[in-house]
């Protein structure tokens, strides 16, 4: 039987192993492990990527979107926007502040959808957090039309969609501030947890950065409590050494996502892909009525499908009491979504076998 083709491979290889490890050491030799010279040129370098003034390095994506959440002052009372198709900590970094999930349904791209958001707005409102699902960015152009009509702030959660883009502009670009997590999971990932916000705000900056760490604004004086937010130097060295890699790292997942729609798509159906997007591919998602028996086939043949996000962040129980909305499009996709790997790790050989496997299956070849 064939070996089995992991849905993420996080090993290194040899010369991966032999850079990551030379960057750790330059770190260890220099011994500035919290804040060192690698943490400030990480921050240049993301800034340039994603075409913003500002770059502040934090320890997770999850820091990332609760310390965002602060800078703007959300509270107890008001309402943030967002959507249920999501991991459940983008919901949790506002709803730790007091603030309530208002929940949207989704587009066929997977992604909020602002007519949905529109729909729901009130005088409570205060901000829409849009997460670009899978590697897809959401509708922006829309979502920013609505957030300028209503006054309220615009938070991009593109922790799984760094490297695409609109129109060839990046995400990381779109919101008032934008999060992104490089945990090892996401396509650039770091050996640990890490995470950058992204803002053209010098007021919000600033926020930030007290914000980062314990509040403090000269390492002396502290004009807000906060918490310890700050990215190790290691990670950013890391991330460093990965960074000029990751053009290669998403062409990869974009060739075997085209492969996958060229052979399969008379078996499956795939989220749609709106005009001028470069698609991330964080996830390769399709849909069929067919999922948990195509899921335990795949299984079994050594390949590692997964089910993801089936429980929506309203049908969990911290937040069952709290939905009050309908969202029967994210209802279906949750029902109906599976994920096969996808990732550069793979060989033209794996892929294939992945689809000769699901047309195995369609087939009633089983």
């Amino acid at each position: 039987m064939k070996d089995k083709i992991r849905f993420l491979d996080l090993s290194l290889e040899t010369d991966e192993m032999v850079k990551t490890l030379q960057a750790i050491e330059n770190v260890l030799a220099h011994g500035q492990l919290i804040m060192g010279p690698e943490h400030d040129k990480l921050e240049e370098l993301i800034s340039t990527y994603c075409k913003r003034k500002y770059c502040v390095a934090v320890g997770s994506g999850t820091d990332a979107l609760y310390l965002s959440f602060k800078a703007l002052g959300i509270k107890h009372g008001d309402e943030v926007i967002t959507t249920p198709l999501s991991w459940v900590a983008s919901t949790h970094s506002f709803v730790m502040h007091g603030a309530t999930p208002i929940f949207a349904d989704i587009d066929e791209t997977l992604n909020i959808d602002p007519e949905s958001v529109e729909h729901l707005i009130s005088d409570k409102t205060t901000a829409i957090l849009a997460v670009d699902y899978a590697g897809h960015p959401a509708n922006y152009k829309r979502l920013k039309e609505i957030a300028q009509k209503y006054n309220i702030a615009l938070i991009e959660d593109g922790s799984q969609a760094f490297g695409a883009s609109i129109d060839e502009q990046p995400v990381g670009s779109f919101g008032l501030i934008s999060c992104i997590s490089m945990n090892p999971m996401k396509p650039l990932g770091a050996i640990g947890e890490a995470g950058v916000i992204l803002t053209d705000d010098i007021k919000l900056y600033e926020k930030l950065i007290a914000a980062r760490y314990s509040g403090m604004v000269d390492k002396q004086t502290c004009y807000e409590p906060s918490i310890n937010c700050r990215m190790d130097t290691i990670q950013a060295a890391v991330l460093l050494e990965r960074l000029p890699k990751y053009n290669f790292v998403m062409a990869k997942r974009q060739q075997i996502a085209q492969k996958y729609k060229e052979h399969l798509a008379q078996y499956i159906k795939f989220p749609a892909t709106r005009q001028g997007v470069s698609h991330a591919y964080y996830l390769f998602l399709f849909h069929t009525n067919k999922r948990d028996e195509l899921f335990e086939f795949l299984n079994k043949n050594n390949i590692e499908a997964r089910i993801r996000d089936n429980i929506l962040i309203p049908s969990q129980p911290c937040y069952r009491l709290i939905n009050k909305n309908t969202f029967d499009k994210a209802v279906s996709a949750a029902d109906t979504l599976l994920a096969i790997p996808a990732h550069e790790k793979m060989s033209d050989n794996d892929v294939m076998y992945v689809i000769e496997k699901i047309k195995e299956f369609f087939n009633g070849e089983i």
